[in-house]
């Protein structure tokens, strides 16, 4: 059986062994009520910034509990290339599932699109119910995934906001479309190749390559993006890109360039540096 493993603010990093945090009401109702823990079970928790510490659950009344920090460990198990997904917003099953699977494909934020074609329309209290919901998604998908750093879910934006704070960020930026005149891995490795050019020419390894890498992923609604937000991403610098000949769906497209990314020059790749 896997340890079980709990997200906790307080676990952040340089506690003293033989410290005692508090587990966050749900984190305990879980451990408590769902998968049935006692005293003595021994469990890990992670503040969600970096590194995780063996613990002990104990002192567990009533609905709360408390766990005995044990050793850190400070590996977070995340990819190289840091991803932004920019996910047009969808109906709520399916954009619950991209955020999930986004977190255990080791996306690092996730931006919630208005795009012209949504049929779902998210503001004010609302979008902020539904980011929480989704920040509470990531966190759950952390848990069970292993990852010690929290995907940032980001509150709902409009396309045009997504997209000039992507541009601010000056990372690598890809909207998928199925238009698009060349395929997203072929275009990761023109940019891998690049920065390895780059790194050479100023003297660097070569092999410092991807760890500087970050880009930014937009994806369009069940409808696509329209000529008129493609034209806007396009004029803030996002490369139309394709994932083969076939049309997928929105919660389908996101997790494929995902997984295609990580296969292509990441922690999926055979020539990736596992250690």
């Amino acid at each position: 059986m896997l340890t079980p493993r709990f997200h906790c603010p307080q676990a952040v990093p340089g506690l003293a062994r033989g410290s005692r945090v508090e587990l966050p009401p749900d984190a305990a109702h879980h451990a408590l009520r769902v998968l049935r823990l006692g005293e003595g079970q021994a469990v890990a928790v992670f503040c969600g910034h970096g590194g995780e510490y063996e613990a002990v659950l104990e002192a567990a009344r009533g609905k709360s509990a408390q766990v005995l920090l044990g050793t850190f460990h400070a590996g977070d198990r995340v990819p190289r290339v840091d991803v932004h997904v920019q996910q047009a917003v969808v109906a709520t099953e399916k954009m619950d599932w991209v955020v999930e699977k986004s977190v255990e494909l080791g996306a690092r934020w996730f931006t919630p699109v208005l795009a012209e074609r949504s049929v779902v329309r998210l503001t004010g209290e609302r979008a902020g119910r539904r980011a929480a919901h989704w920040q509470a998604l990531a966190v759950s998908a952390s848990e069970q995934c292993g990852l010690n750093r929290l995907l940032e879910v980001r509150p709902v934006q409009s396309l045009e906001a997504a997209c000039g704070e992507a541009q601010a960020a000056g990372c690598l930026r890809f909207m998928l479309h199925p238009e698009g005149e060349r395929s997203l891995t072929l275009e990761l490795s023109a940019a891998v190749e690049a920065a390895k050019g780059d790194a050479a020419a100023g003297g660097a390894a070569a092999g410092a390559l991807s760890s500087v890498l970050s880009l930014a992923l937009l994806v369009g609604p069940e409808g696509g993006l329209s000529p008129r937000e493609s034209a806007l991403a396009r004029a803030a610098g996002y490369r139309p890109v394709t994932l083969g000949p076939r049309i997928l769906r929105t919660e389908t497209a996101a997790l494929a360039a995902l997984a295609a990314l990580r296969a292509t020059i990441d922690d999926f790749s055979p020539s990736f540096p596992h250690t």
